[in-house]
């Protein structure tokens, strides 16, 4: 039986030492919500990566715009014999999806501009929404698998297919290598600046002004990591997964276990937006507009008792 426990999504950006509310009390408050039809895009291969801009083309504090207006970037593989194979990178929008790059790999963006860029086999690009499209950005053409866009500048990060860290600058055209940084498997930038990344050991470590520091309160020798770009509330820090629990890491080194675990564990996540969070798992793209959510659960619409574990079945929804 495949079930995900909704307060894990939202419990994410709960999860922080200056909030008064206990993690518990605040997670009821999402205790219940029946979550079929929340499925918004099912694709042919896996959905191994999802980015909601948080900059101008979504968050226009001039437009008021529907959930289902929002622009959405997902990337597809396919698993063959344990090798990752590039299915494309895509753009969803109001239910139609359009095909950006052949072997795009990962999508970043800051919060304080338009620019939206993307990782691929062949380099840097950028998207062009007036067209709907993707452009070559600089002269960067490495195999890109992990970016992440700085805040407040020009720069972009990039991890390259044999794992070397670069800063890249003047619009592309520089790249300077990060000596610090040896064997990063994913690397993310919370909203303070702070990159963070995983080692093939499944440490993380956070790159500062003294080089690589390694995260402290982690669990050792975990069979599965990943980390995550955080919810903008949640400032200098990152969720961590390890197995099937979440620690969230401070950018002092720290680290805390959640309340929250996972019995199974969707393929991509993109809980940047506060209110508006997506997830995928088996091929499908889903959807949380959490205000809705707890609307439609104050007026007693979609709510479905579930057992004091706070788990939602998802088994059939998922199964379509």
């Amino acid at each position: 039986m495949a079930r995900i426990p909704i307060q894990l999504v939202f419990g994410i950006l709960l999860f922080r030492e200056n909030i008064t509310k206990s993690r518990h009390e605040a997670a009821s408050v999402l205790h219940g919500i029946n979550v079929s039809g929340l499925g918004i895009y099912r694709a042919e291969y896996d959905i191994v990566n999802l980015l909601l801009p948080l900059d101008n083309v979504n968050f226009n504090e001039y437009e008021e715009k529907e959930s289902d207006s929002n622009l959405l970037f997902f990337v597809l593989a396919d698993n063959e014999n344990g090798q990752k194979i590039d299915k494309g990178l895509f753009a969803l929008k109001q239910g139609k999806v359009t095909k950006l790059l052949d072997y795009g790999r990962d999508a970043a963006a800051g919060n304080d501009e338009t620019n939206i860029y993307f990782g691929a086999k062949d380099g840097l690009y950028f998207y062009n929404q007036e067209d709907n499209k993707a452009e070559k950005y600089g002269n960067i053409t490495d195999s890109i698998i992990s970016i992440a866009k700085f805040n407040g500048s020009d720069i972009i990060y990039i991890l390259t297919e044999d794992h070397i860290l670069y800063k890249v600058t003047q619009g592309g055209m520089r790249k300077e290598k990060i000596e610090e940084a040896v064997n990063a498997q994913k690397i993310v930038l919370d909203y303070k600046n702070n990159l963070y990344y995983y080692t093939t050991d499944k440490h993380v470590y956070i790159l500062g002004p003294d080089g690589a520091k390694k995260v402290t309160g982690l669990v050792e020798e975990p069979a599965y990591i990943d980390i995550l770009r955080p919810p903008l509330v949640v400032g200098d820090g990152i969720p961590v997964i390890l197995d099937h629990a979440v620690y969230m890491v401070s950018s002092d080194g720290t680290s805390k276990i959640s309340d929250y675990e996972f019995e199974i564990r969707p393929t991509a996540f993109s809980l940047d937006a506060t209110l508006i969070q997506y997830f995928a798992y088996n091929k499908k793209i889903y959807e949380y507009n959490i205000l809705s959510l707890l609307f439609h659960q104050l007026t007693d619409d979609s709510v479905n008792n579930v057992s004091d574990h706070q788990y939602v079945d998802f088994s059939e929804e998922m199964s379509r």
